[in-house]
């Protein structure tokens, strides 16, 4: 559609979305692998503790696609809410399934490496890992009421890598062995962080984004 842009106001709803998003899943993932999850599951260890873990995952997709869904009402009123909440959900679950064993991995092979060279190497993972799956679960769907969205897996993915690479940073500063009540604050404010770096990025996207 020549000429098109999005409604007024889209991109502000867009940013703020991706921040409430992230900042509000973060911590319940947090709830749920550091508190839940052992209680639930006590022993589960291994290849059998990756999939679970996972679940935060979804738990932040789902939380994130929510909020974009709301965002995403006004500019693609065809956009089905439902069905981008489980795209979304399943993007996370997928991210932090292949996060998990990837970290496992570089943790086994790391050696002697410094410990924030290996938050850099997880935080790089994650981004990689993270944009792809939601870029291209969630293009599935767009493709209902998007003329053109080629561009999306791109800007997805070069936002959720300087999100995690950002995000990651807060570990310079907050200790490295928290508390429970840190990890859960540390995730609201990486969520927050990663929101908006994840947001900024990819709110230019709708312009080349025009409705069906």
């Amino acid at each position: 559609m020549a000429g098109w842009s999005p409604p007024p106001g889209h991109g502000a709803r867009w940013i703020a979305a991706c921040v409430g998003g992230l900042a509000l899943g973060g911590p319940v993932a947090v709830l749920w692998n550091a508190m839940l999850l052992p209680v639930l599951f006590p022993g589960l260890a291994g290849a059998a503790a990756a999939p679970a873990m996972a679940l935060g995952g979804a738990i932040i997709g789902a939380s994130l696609g929510a909020a974009q869904a709301w965002a995403l009402a006004r500019t693609y009123r065809g956009l089905p809410p439902a069905r981008w909440v489980a795209a979304s959900a399943a993007a996370g679950f997928l991210a932090a399934l292949a996060v998990n064993l990837a970290y496992a991995l570089i943790i086994a092979r790391a050696g002697s490496l410094p410990v924030m060279a290996l938050v850099v190497a997880g935080a790089a993972v994650k981004g990689i890992a993270a944009g792809l799956a939601f870029g291209l679960i969630q293009a599935r769907v767009l493709d209902a009421v998007v003329a053109a969205r080629e561009a999306w897996l791109r800007v997805v993915t070069v936002g959720w890598m300087l999100g995690a690479l950002i995000g990651a940073m807060r570990w310079t500063v907050l200790p490295m062995t928290p508390d429970q009540a840190s990890l859960v604050a540390g995730a609201a404010v990486g969520g927050a962080i990663e929101g908006l770096a994840l947001g900024l990025v990819t709110a230019g996207a709708f312009r080349f984004m025009p409705p069906r």
